[in-house]
């Protein structure tokens, strides 16, 4: 039966799909219409709230969570969280309900209390076999065989791991409950997974690239493959983790760090120093060292040079890097209106952009619940440190989009525990709207984001994620300001 959507025309209530005289209207158009007013001006925003309002009089739930939807597009998640909880409660059988009612599993730790949960909630809430929402079902059963998996139960985790039902998804899980069950020496069941993984990731890529996320699932190839390399490495198979090196490096360009760690790790052991020298020696260049990558380049380096000048040899690679780093942004600069703000400090203190006028600043949005945040702040603190007699230059983080009701406390917690000398500042949600402000602002999708603000208020650049790599950060943030003063 074809949805029926409440709207307003010329002050009138109807109904898409009513005759009446009029066309029917169908639920994509409705959709793209309101998408239409939620961009537009405060007249199109007022109209379109009043017509979410209509759509909670509705006795289909699809329509109420419609307006939710579209309420949080204008910015009132208050309004939003308010009508998903009354939709739980007005359709206890319905989609929020179930989504509500699915966290019991998640919160649950012993994998047989949570099996349980998860038995009596499908019970509760049985998946259509016509409905999109099979995700839903999936995070819910990898969630239960990740505990039996965690929990050293092998028959249980590769019964869920053979469960999943949406075609993009199924590598994720193979893949996921392989890194879980090695942790219990299961190597021969997890090379199985992998394998499944990457050869089900394969065909996304190639024969299935039109099939419902395929992108999404495509996009774990060249890491599948690395991790089967490793398996055969463990067990000695060396030429047969070559083949899926190789796989891997003509997966993707550039070459990700760890291939060539791993290919390197291949050649010491085979004894081919030459070669694994030249891999690693990539690897510095690219300001992608570990620890791990060091010390093997440390041993390539004797056996080639054979001499104790291995820092120096590191240095003149990284030299290249801040040249091919200023390059690489020059091409990406840009010039915008930094949006003004003012926020309390982890110490209650007040900070304002606008304190920093005629500074160049990097403003750093993360969250402790953020794990690529967490992970590029050593490299963040080596880049303070490159600045810290500079007083042209600061670094501000903004904590945002928190999930605790404590976040400010936490979030000083993380970073005085790990020593990390930053400037914290709280982006909390608004108590109106619900909206955490700043960060809304700068019209951030993801974090880690970071923005380079020139001395005249304007976003130079901006840059998501992080790749790993200490040398390769500090690179990037040296050239970002370096190119912000010019």
């Amino acid at each position: 039966m074809k949805k029926i959507f409440p709207i307003l025309l010329g002050g009138c209530l109807l109904a898409a799909g009513q005759s009446n005289g009029q066309a029917k209207i169908s639920q994509d158009s409705l959709t793209r219409y309101y998408s239409r007013l939620a961009k537009g001006d405060e007249a199109d925003q007022q109209l379109l709230t009043q017509k979410m309002y209509v759509l909670t009089k509705s006795k289909k739930e699809t329509d109420w969570l419609t307006a939710a939807r579209f309420f949080y597009q204008l910015k009132k998640n208050n309004v939003g969280d308010s009508i998903q909880k009354a939709a739980a409660a007005h359709f206890p059988a319905g989609f929020a309900a179930r989504n509500n009612a699915v966290q019991v599993i998640y919160d649950e730790t012993d994998p047989v209390k949570k099996e349980g949960l998860y038995k009596a909630w499908l019970k509760k809430f049985p998946m259509d076999k016509k409905s999109k929402d099979a995700i839903i079902y999936d995070y819910a059963r990898n969630n239960v065989g990740m505990a039996y998996a965690d929990a050293d139960n092998l028959p249980k985790a590769l019964e869920y791991a053979n469960s999943i039902v949406s075609p993009f998804w199924k590598g994720q899980g193979w893949a996921g409950t392989a890194s879980r069950i090695l942790k219990h020496g299961h190597t021969a069941e997890a090379k199985v997974l992998l394998k499944k993984a990457l050869e089900d990731a394969y065909t996304f890529r190639t024969t299935r690239k039109h099939e419902e996320g395929a992108g999404f699932a495509a996009l774990g190839y060249p890491g599948y493959l690395s991790s089967y390399a490793q398996l055969l490495f463990n067990d000695k198979e060396y030429d047969s983790a070559i083949v899926y090196l190789k796989r891997a490096e003509e997966a993707e360009t550039p070459v990700r760090p760890e291939v060539n760690q791993m290919y390197a790790k291949v050649l010491l052991t085979k004894g081919d120093y030459q070669q694994a020298f030249a891999r690693l020696s990539e690897v510095a260049a690219q300001g992608k060292l570990n620890p791990g990558s060091k010390t093997m380049l440390a041993e390539a380096y004797g056996k080639v040079r054979g001499d104790n000048n291995l820092e120096k040899y590191i240095d003149s690679l990284k030299g290249g890097l801040d040249d091919k780093m200023k390059a690489e942004f020059a091409k990406q600069i840009i010039k915008e209106p930094a949006p003004g703000f003012t926020l309390k400090d982890v110490d209650g203190n007040t900070v304002s952009l606008a304190d920093y006028k005629g500074k160049t600043v990097v403003l750093d949005f993360w969250a402790t619940w953020c794990g690529p945040c967490k992970a590029s702040f050593p490299a963040m603190k080596k880049a303070m440190e490159k600045y810290k007699d500079d007083p042209n230059v600061k670094f501000l983080f903004v904590h945002t989009w928190e999930k605790e009701e404590n976040a400010t406390a936490s979030a000083k917690k993380f970073v005085t525990s790990n020593n990390y000398p930053f400037q914290v500042l709280m982006d909390l949600k608004d108590p109106a709207t619900g909206v955490n402000n700043v960060v809304d602002s700068y019209k951030v999708q993801g974090i880690p984001t970071k923005f380079v603000i020139d001395g005249n208020g304007n976003i130079r650049f901006r840059f998501t994620g992080f790749s790993g790599g200490d040398d390769a950060a500090v690179a990037e943030v040296s050239a970002m300001v370096t190119l912000a003063n010019q």
